[in-house]
């Protein structure tokens, strides 16, 4: 591949760690195929497949997986790629998978390289959920390796699906897969991605007791195979070109100091508000798991409502979100946030069903975007998340009938329930919801 072609894969890279607020459609690649996987069972399908038949690479990143039948399959088939010698890298949050933690650095074994990111920090974590395989297609979106995502559907909620699974709640997701020029993008920036855990002091390492401290900073380049990248090359499987625009970001605040993802929605929404003023009706719609966003989100989602857009945030309730005995100390803190956007009108809805909403991603004006990141202050200030963000149409009017369907299964966020779930609170949790929020 010629240096030039390399550079402009990469130019995400530059212009997400120092433009302070960037469009992202203007460096979108162009040449991509968008499909969107609303199921469990297809996602499952698609990671196979895709698994199977790569030839190059495997790179793969996830905030979650577990023993169990999806990653397991995900062990079994990363060992069996790394033994005849593709460059399989894994990149995997060690608080949430600690009972993994030996099948995952079993994958050393097998030739792979595997990273178990503990940094010194317990508020930082590695959020993404990424599959990129010969930097040829991917899949990104919400869903982590564990059986709840394999069997995660919208209507996961009715009684006659959670008895059929033998589960209480249900989960309900999204992810997309993509072939194209956006692949390679995201393929290079794993690579630094995963150079720049590897190269810090404070990723998880038992090795370094064998080593000693001193010797394995010595070997760590070797130890990780930092120059042993691959390229994204031809594949020998055939693949149709498309027509989808996209651009594609993974944020880690932990090694970039910086918020490019956060920077774009601002961006976007933005460009909304000036596309609304010379009247052409925009709207803001998002998907909100854990809906607790920084002062910097919600000044701009105000401001874009007193401009006249609708805005729109769908999240989950007390009773739908997985956050257990947290639920409540997490609705007061997305409150406490978000006051501003509510005292001009900003609608959050909360989603009523008997299942988690764990969708992520929304949509700005023409803009559509999904990935790994909640609209939470984490997001942005503590965890690595993965958002690529498109203009195609096809998936703007399939985001849409998905985001009107979903609202008729939730009720509008009221100062009364508000009031009622706060007045059943210890003064201490309200507290603590208001003094810790930034780490929601």
């Amino acid at each position: 591949m010629s240096l030039s072609k390399i550079v402009l894969l990469a130019l995400p890279l530059f212009f997400s760690s120092f433009i302070h607020a960037f469009n992202p459609m203007d460096a979108a690649l162009s040449g991509n195929t968008i499909s969107p996987l609303k199921n469990g069972e297809e996602l499952s399908q698609y990671r196979a497949k895709i698994m199977n038949r790569a030839e190059r690479s495997i790179y793969l990143s996830t905030f979650s997986i577990s023993d169990d039948v999806a990653g397991n399959q995900v062990f079994k088939t990363a060992c069996e790629k790394a033994k005849i010698g593709l460059d399989v890298r894994l990149i995997i949050d060690h608080r949430a998978n600690k009972n993994v933690m030996n099948k995952s650095l079993g994958l050393k074994d097998c030739g792979a390289k595997v990273i178990l990111f503990r940094p010194g920090s317990r508020f930082y974590a590695l959020h993404e959920k990424l599959l990129i395989v010969d930097g040829r297609e991917m899949i990104v979106g919400g869903s982590g390796y564990t059986r709840t995502y394999k069997i995660h559907r919208f209507n996961s909620f009715s009684i006659d699906y959670r008895d059929e699974k033998k589960i209480k709640n249900g989960w309900y997701d999204h992810d997309y897969y993509l072939q194209g020029q956006i692949s390679c993008s995201m393929h290079y920036q794993f690579q630094q991605n995963f150079k720049r855990l590897a190269m810090a002091v404070a990723d998880y390492n038992p090795d370094v007791q064998w080593y000693g401290w001193k010797n394995f900073q010595e070997i760590k380049e070797k130890y990780y195979g930092l120059k042993n990248f691959v390229a994204c090359e031809k594949s020998s499987h055939s693949f149709m070109p498309g027509s989808s625009r996209v651009y594609g970001i993974i944020g880690n605040p932990y090694v970039l100091k910086s918020r490019p993802i956060l920077n774009s929605y601002i961006k976007l929404i933005d460009q909304a508000i000036i596309k609304h003023s010379r009247e052409t009706p925009q709207k803001i719609l998002l998907y909100g798991p854990y809906f607790v966003p920084g002062p910097e989100f919600v000044k701009a989602l105000a401001k874009a409502k007193k401009a006249g857009l609708e805005v729109v945030v769908l999240t989950n309730s007390v009773e739908s979100t997985d956050e257990g005995s947290l639920a409540k100390i997490l609705y007061a803190g997305m409150y406490y946030a978000i006051k501003p956007m509510l005292q001009v009108g900003v609608e959050v809805r909360l989603w009523s069903e008997a299942s988690t909403l764990h969708r992520k991603g929304g949509m700005i004006g023409d803009v559509i975007f999904f990935g790994s990141d909640n609209l939470d202050n984490r997001g942005q200030d503590y965890q690595s998340e993965s958002v690529l963000f498109t203009d195609d149409k096809n998936i703007h009017n399939d985001f849409l009938s998905d985001f009107e369907r979903d609202i008729l299964h939730s009720r509008k966020m009221t100062n009364q329930e508000t009031k009622k779930i706060l007045d059943s609170m210890p003064r201490t949790h309200k507290w603590v919801a208001n003094k810790f929020k930034k780490y929601f």
